[in-house]
């Protein structure tokens, strides 16, 4: 027995509302944009109620819309799971994923390679960028971030902390003025890179020092940032992490080790959904089980 026009289009209405945009849904769906559009709005007409604000590709759940969403997206899940059970989902598909350059450069390359290459059907497309921008709009499956959560209609899962920290390489400092306090950072060659272009430092017996000054170079670039800084060019505050390896060797030192500067939190952002797909769950539970070793400050 064929389900009802209007069950369907609920079915229709869950999964856009787990897939987060028109375009995704008509995708997971197999079915033109148009045709989305064209069954929610009947389905509002037959519920003689709006379900969804609509906003270029936006979309925000009414009162109402979330109220039938949260009705129906559990029935809706295990529907699909008994409709696939008798064919095992597999790890494929193009998995979109949006993160800050630098974390992408310094931290993540080379574990993103290896879960390429544990899942080879699975294509990774990476949009990096300092830039906040909307993750609904861009497609994006699951977001990496560091500091604040854009976005509370998603899932904060944590990675780990940066802890920043003042560096500089031995051939800047045995030219360069002595410095014993925060405030002498005036008298120094500074290099500035985001996300902290100004930045607080505070001391274990409570001080606190905030530098607001002049640099002499000011990067989007973590990663030149630090090339440069280990060519001499001055002082940098980065993440420790970022430079173990340099720190390890000698080529870089930390400077003025009882003032601690911020800690950003690195977190995985992944939409609200009853049921993720595969890439997405194998995604998550791959980058949390690599967390500890990509925070740790161990060579």
């Amino acid at each position: 027995m064929q389900p009802t026009p209007e069950l369907q289009l609920i079915y229709l209405y869950v999964h856009l509302v787990n897939a987060g945009s028109f375009s995704a849904a008509a995708r997971h769906l197999d079915m033109p944009v148009a045709t989305v559009s064209r069954k929610l709005a009947r389905l509002e007409e037959q519920l003689n109620r709006q379900l969804l604000m609509r906003s270029t590709r936006k979309l925000r759940l009414t009162e109402e819309g979330l109220a039938l969403f949260q009705k129906y997206q559990e029935v809706v899940a295990q529907f699909d799971t008994l409709s696939h059970s008798g064919s095992p989902e597999k790890p494929e598909g193009t998995l979109r994923l949006a993160a800050p350059i630098s974390i992408i450069a310094n931290l993540l390359i080379d574990t993103l390679t290896e879960f390429c290459d544990l899942y080879p059907d699975i294509q990774l497309h990476i949009a990096q960028s300092n830039e906040e921008f909307d993750l609904i709009d861009k497609a994006i499956d699951v977001a990496i971030v560091g500091g604040t959560q854009p976005d509370s209609s998603w899932v904060s899962c944590s990675l780990g902390i940066l802890n920043y920290r003042m560096v500089a390489a031995p051939r800047y400092l045995q030219q360069a003025p002595m410095l014993q306090h925060p405030q002498q950072l005036y008298q120094h060659r500074i290099i500035k890179a985001w996300p902290f272009f100004n930045w607080t430092l505070r001391h274990a017996n409570g001080d606190a020092f905030y530098y607001d000054g002049p640099a002499n170079l000011t990067l989007t670039d973590l990663n030149g940032a630090i090339r440069a800084t280990e060519h001499g060019s001055g002082i940098l505050y980065g993440p420790e992490l970022f430079v173990k390896k340099q720190l390890h060797e000698g080529s870089l030192e930390i400077l003025l080790p009882e003032w601690n500067g911020e800690k950003r939190r690195i977190s995985l952002l992944y939409h609200q959904r009853g049921q993720q797909p595969l890439k997405v769950r194998l995604f998550i539970e791959f980058m949390q089980s690599r967390a500890a070793d990509l925070f740790s400050m161990n060579i």
